[in-house]
């Protein structure tokens, strides 16, 4: 066994403190998390507006996590790779790369969903 330790509250607590530093610096650095929070916001706000059931919310509620998760993984791989190279390499730059491309998928796989629950119902207000 490597590094066998007693649990302790005292840890835990301080892993969800470090967790709640890690979501704010990530709103406060990263553009695009940004523009994230705010298609949650937006999605949430109509949720509210047109009722949706609870299943609606819970697909909502996936896709909200899943891009806003990708987001911050995305970020610490950027932030790992700047740390390891300032200078281009074509593998870092790549890994960056295929970051990007995964939130973009997780992004646009939110925003079909959206469609797919919030079309119909503002449609139907006309």
């Amino acid at each position: 066994m490597i590094g066998k330790t007693t649990f302790s509250w005292k840890k835990r607590a301080l892993s969800f403190k470090y967790a709640w530093q890690g979501i704010s610096a990530l709103l406060r650095y990263e553009h695009n998390a940004r523009i994230h929070l705010f298609a949650a916001v937006v999605a949430v706000v109509a949720g509210f507006f047109f009722k949706i059931s609870a299943m609606e919310w819970c697909l909502i509620a996936v896709c909200i996590g899943m891009v806003i998760s990708a987001e911050a993984m995305n970020s610490a791989v950027e932030a790992l790779a700047d740390k390891i190279s300032k200078e281009y390499d074509p593998l870092i730059g790549r890994a960056k790369d295929f970051g990007a491309g995964a939130v973009m998928i997780l992004a646009f796989v939110a925003v079909v969903v959206g469609l797919i629950i919030f079309l119909p119902k503002f449609i139907a207000l006309f």
